[in-house]
């Protein structure tokens, strides 16, 4: 609360804007950045931030959707189980014209990581699931579906929110 006090109270600029407060909160969020990378050993570039959980699962699914389109991979598996912020990006993409696998989960509501293996072809572009279950809480064996994803050079994206 002590670190976001300030920008509550006092730089509340757009940090878009050319203003002295818009200036103040974009150089805010760059050093936020570069703490943020610093942490992930990442460079800040690579950081972005967004409004929230649904708009970064749109972000992650469609961006990397369109990159895997460019080499004719156009397959994606997901669960039945995911959040809508996920199945409605997946729907809109089915209908441009990629094709989903929703995988089944048991009756705890987990994905079997072995069916994530036994879905991927060589023109999967991406597996999505989510890591815990909003509803009921179920984790997911996403450690062990990374494993596999990077295995067969399949990107990973996964709703930790």
């Amino acid at each position: 609360m002590e670190a976001m006090k300030p920008f509550l109270t006092d730089f509340y600029g757009n940090a878009s804007s050319i203003y002295r407060l818009g200036r103040e909160s974009a150089i805010a969020i760059n050093n936020a950045r570069s703490d943020i990378a610093e942490c992930l050993g990442c460079e800040a570039r690579e950081i972005y931030f967004t409004s929230g959980g649904s708009e970064s699962d749109n972000w992650a699914i469609k961006s990397t959707a369109a990159l895997m389109a460019k080499e004719n991979k156009k397959h994606i598996i997901s669960t039945v189980f995911e959040h809508h912020a996920v199945l409605h990006v997946l729907k809109t993409l089915e209908k441009q014209g990629f094709e989903v696998a929703y995988l089944p989960v048991n009756k705890n509501g987990v994905v079997r990581a072995e069916d994530v293996e036994n879905a991927i072809r060589p023109d999967t572009a991406l597996v999505t699931i989510m890591y815990a279950n909003n509803e009921i809480g179920t984790i997911q064996p996403i450690p062990e579906i990374g494993e596999i994803c990077k295995k067969h050079g399949v990107p990973l994206h996964t709703d930790a929110v």
